[in-house]
């Protein structure tokens, strides 16, 4: 694969990442729900940091991210609409960066995009929620969060996966 295959790779990774990010967000609170029938998680549980979007917007990763930032900079605090607004942008921003590195290596490593995204979603999930959110002790490893809330936020990396392999190919058919 030539340099110009994996650059157009990239940015039509880049571009199907919206609506994958999109889809991931707006699929969370169904998913959150039947996890949590399936798995009830104990009332103090659901005030883990990522454990309950629906309630605790502000709570989850990308908003602590963002106020954490906010106080390493020296600034006056994020008030709660303020980290939930940073946390889209951060939610949209990493999707981008994810992305455009999914769409780069499926341009020139086919392999990559077998199973429809769904096993990019799930390395995603062990890579970020997995592995680096509780290294940086943002969030606790998956092992002692609730159940439910493993189950959910995986399976909302796995729908993110899958949406952005189909809008990588819409994306790639569309553009020039």
């Amino acid at each position: 694969m030539s340099a110009r295959g994996v650059l157009r790779g990239a940015v039509v990774g880049a571009l199907a990442s919206v609506p994958a990010s999109y889809v991931k967000a707006v699929t969370e609170p169904g998913l959150q729900r039947a996890a949590e029938r399936l798995l009830p998680p104990e009332p103090w549980q659901k005030w883990l940091v990522g454990a309950d979007p629906a309630g605790r917007p502000e709570n989850m990763p990308p908003a602590v991210v963002a106020a954490e930032v906010d106080e390493l900079r020296g600034g006056p605090g994020l008030d709660t609409d303020e980290k939930i607004r940073a946390s889209r942008t951060i939610h949209y921003a990493f999707g981008a960066v994810t992305g455009t590195a999914y769409g780069a290596a499926a341009a020139s490593l086919p392999w990559v995009a077998r199973g429809g995204g769904a096993p990019a979603g799930l390395a995603l999930y062990a890579l970020t929620h997995g592995t680096a959110l509780p290294v940086l002790e943002i969030q606790e490893p998956p092992w002692d969060l609730p159940r439910s809330a493993v189950l959910w936020e995986a399976a909302s990396h796995v729908v993110f996966g899958l949406t952005l392999e189909v809008s990588r190919r819409v994306v790639d058919r569309l553009l020039p």
